[in-house]
């Protein structure tokens, strides 16, 4: 199914195409959970008036059956809002030529090692996959963290996979900042022994690295110019995200931009039809940005084929 740049501006309002049935089936959900909630609460206050009878330490008790309660409601919330998203993202994707996936399994294991922080904890969601101009491409939102008992984040934001023409050059272009360590602790993006080939400013004002063991010098021109194109992209292309890596593996551009809030955030237990279709037009308006991404990767990608 082919996706091109001027199909996916104009892809149809995902509000107004396939929508009644998906509608039928969010008011469902959330009418579930709001029965369930219900439930949750009586039984929870029952418990709690049932412990104030027991005779050692009876508010405690009653307070941690209403705090048990609460922990109920918030995983119903949760459900709720992950059956929305799991009804509505397919026919977004759908408006605009794509295939989707909620949470693919093995998303991490093909991404190159030097790409973007692995961590110890890894998630995806959200997968989204099609072609423009004939190349094959996806995309999902990732989140990486240290993992372990204090837990921190190393990585949230949009990951990209491009097909590329014919074998290019291998190299990496990220934001110096993030290739930096501090005494034995090592950089987030691993360049390790790669030579240093070019340094410029991005538009976001972050300086970024041109990394490659290419030494041909029409190679380096080329890698420069793409370099330059791509950092210099603005908001019409990236939205609210920033550029943090990009590697090239010869046959694959690996794109990770960063971004600090959840883009297909859609429904919940309080929404109404007004909020999910608002909801909805805000998700697809994320959705053109990989799709410019991808456009732009593959204008950039001339200066690496001219001779």
């Amino acid at each position: 199914m082919e996706v091109t740049p001027s199909a996916s501006a104009g892809a149809s309002d995902p509000s107004s195409a396939a929508m009644d049935s998906v509608l039928v089936e969010m008011r469902k959900a959330r009418t579930n959970g709001w029965v369930l909630v219900s439930f949750t609460v009586v039984v929870a206050g029952l418990l709690a008036v049932m412990a104030l009878g027991i005779d050692e330490d009876p508010l405690v008790w009653s307070f941690m059956a209403l705090v048990l309660g609460g922990i109920v409601v918030l995983c119903i919330a949760g459900w709720v809002r992950n059956q929305h998203e799991r009804r509505v993202m397919p026919t977004i994707a759908g408006a605009f030529g794509l295939r989707y996936q909620k949470a693919p399994a093995h998303f991490y294991k093909d991404l190159p090692q030097n790409f973007i922080p692995l961590g110890g904890r890894r998630s995806v969601d959200d997968l989204m996959a099609g072609t423009v101009a004939d190349r094959r491409f996806r995309f999902a939102e990732c989140k990486t963290e240290t993992g372990g008992k204090n837990s921190r984040p190393l990585f949230k934001g949009v990951v990209m996979v491009v097909e590329s023409k014919g074998t290019l050059p291998a190299f990496i272009i990220a934001s110096e900042k993030e290739t930096k360590g501090f005494l034995f602790f090592k950089g987030r993006v691993q360049v390790d022994e790669t030579p240093l080939l070019h340094q410029a400013a991005g538009r976001d004002g972050q300086t970024y690295g041109l990394w490659s063991h290419s030494a041909d010098a029409m190679d380096m021109a080329g890698l420069r110019a793409f370099m330059e194109q791509i950092i210099a992209l603005g908001p019409k292309v990236l939205g609210q995200s920033t550029l943090y890596s990009l590697v090239s593996t010869g046959g694959f551009y690996y794109v990770s931009l960063r971004h600090s809030r959840d883009l297909f955030k859609i429904g919940g237990l309080f929404s109404d039809d007004a909020t999910v279709l608002t909801d909805m037009r805000t998700a697809a308006a994320e959705f053109a940005h990989p799709i410019e991404m991808v456009t732009e990767i593959l204008r950039a990608e001339q200066a690496l084929l001219t001779p």
